[in-house]
């Protein structure tokens, strides 16, 4: 399985890493899958963090910077054929979605109501507590 990781999974984990999106990381990360972000999610968290978290700019870059060996930083395309991404009803989702296409993710991890909800065939949307049930 190659698991996609949403911004909002990865906000939650670095600073709640007790809670269900900072487990299922932690889980991804010691169990056989592949786990990728793309640069459009590296760019949104820098953007959060400076807007909504700024005294913890160094532990988004601590985090960015730990997490190399163990996830791979995809590109973001600017388009895909393969789905039609207007199911997906917020725009500022499509990013995710064509990283995702493109990366061959199997699932994207997230708590987006949007992308939960998106009639999407492939990739499948899965919630951190989903992903925890499926690889514990």
């Amino acid at each position: 399985m190659r698991y996609l990781l949403d911004t909002n999974v990865l906000v939650s984990a670095i600073l709640f890493p007790e809670g269900t999106p900072g487990r299922a990381y932690d889980a991804m990360l010691t169990a056989p899958v592949d786990v990728v972000i793309c640069d459009y999610t590296v760019a949104e968290l820098r953007k959060v963090f400076r807007s909504k978290f700024p005294e913890q700019a160094p532990r988004l870059e601590r985090f960015l910077t730990d997490m190399e060996p163990g996830i791979t930083v995809v590109p973001t395309p600017d388009s895909v054929d393969v789905v039609d991404i207007e199911t997906v009803r917020d725009e500022k989702d499509w990013p995710i979605v064509r990283a995702a296409v493109a990366a061959e993710a199997d699932a994207v991890v997230t708590g987006d109501k949007d992308l939960l909800h998106a009639d999407l065939i492939q990739p499948h949307m899965l919630t951190p507590a989903q992903v925890l049930h499926l690889i514990g």
